[in-house]
């Protein structure tokens, strides 16, 4: 797909998702709504990751730059933060924390996920093997070739 069509498609699930958050109330957040649009769409291969990534790599690339102008309203209202300032550092250590602690968990559970399937595939392997084996001096006992 070209840019345009890429930005096209992108920018209509971010329409998408604040038409849902206004009319239809769901209470998040439209680029949040937008976001669970997108990645529902990946999923269920509606939209194929190839389609969007030019567009999406130019956003990852320059992502810096869509902190800026929060970045920028803080420091226009630097008194209200400098006030709170004991609470905000309260705030990012927990959630960073919470970042943490929940991002380790996932990581454990897709880890044993994998070795569980690889454990599976293995003995599958072994019963495969021990069926063969058996079968072959079954046909030794016999006086047969297989």
């Amino acid at each position: 797909m070209r840019i345009p069509l890429q930005l096209a498609v992108i920018f209509a699930i971010c329409v998408a998702g604040e038409f849902l958050h206004r009319i239809v109330g769901i209470p998040l957040p439209g680029n949040i709504i937008g976001m669970v649009l997108l990645l529902a769409l990946l999923c269920l291969k509606i939209i194929k990751p190839e389609q969007i990534s030019g567009v999406s790599s130019f956003f990852l690339n320059h992502l810096a730059l869509f902190f800026l102008p929060p970045s920028i309203a803080i420091m226009a209202v630097g008194d209200d933060v400098l006030s709170k300032w004991p609470l905000l550092l309260f705030l990012c250590i927990v959630f960073t924390l919470a970042t943490l602690a929940v991002s380790g968990r996932c990581t454990q559970i897709f880890i044993r996920k994998q070795e569980y399937r690889e454990n599976l595939a293995l003995r599958a392997e072994r019963h495969a093997q021990r069926l063969a084996n058996r079968d072959a001096s079954n046909n030794d006992k016999k006086g047969g070739h297989p």
